[in-house]
């Protein structure tokens, strides 16, 4: 490739960079696409967690033979994450056909959310720093949900491909009376 073919295509790298920030703001512009996604992947999408967040907090004192109360906050973050991430990457892969970089990215953050998943597992760490990190791993995992349905049509409340200028069934006026080829 010559460095003028380089220059007049642009580092890819550059053009993943502004994708993944078109992608994290653009959303914001629809409300349906932030309701669905507090309601649906937070709230309902993360009920394990909210359940063992509620219990830990009703119940301060641990129940008896549970030896350290957090280990179930920890369960459900560990188990939280690792799915999102997954279900979020592999959706960039099978549905991102023309940014082969989008693609990679989603890949390479899979598979980095893996090894972490994997460095929180039991007995790797203690109960508190495996929530530490499993809480910046469950940040990471929903905005990568973000950015995979950043283009879901069904979730943006304006259809950004759709064409300007009115219905679409209407007849069209004029006619071809007097044409000939």
């Amino acid at each position: 490739m010559t460095e003028d073919h380089v220059k007049r295509q642009g580092s890819s790298w550059v053009e993943l960079a502004r994708e993944l920030k078109k992608r994290t703001i653009e959303p914001l512009a629809h409300v349906s696409f932030v309701i669905y996604f507090v309601v649906a992947v937070i709230v309902i999408g993360g009920i394990g967690f909210w359940i063992e967040l509620y219990a830990y907090l009703l119940f301060a004192t641990p129940p008896a033979g549970q030896a350290d109360p957090v280990s179930a906050l920890r369960t459900a973050i560990i188990t939280f994450f690792p799915a999102l991430t997954g279900s979020a990457c592999l959706q960039l892969v099978w549905a991102e056909s023309h940014q082969k970089s989008l693609r990679a990215f989603g890949i390479l953050f899979l598979c980095l959310m893996t090894v972490m998943a994997l460095a929180i597992s039991p007995n790797a760490v203690g109960n508190r720093s495996a929530l530490v990190v499993g809480f910046v791993a469950s940040i990471a995992a929903l905005w990568t949900w973000w950015i995979a349905n950043a283009r879901q049509k069904d979730l943006l409340d304006i259809d950004p491909d759709a064409p300007l200028g009115g219905k679409q069934d209407a007849s069209l006026s004029g006619d071809l009376d007097g044409f000939s080829i």
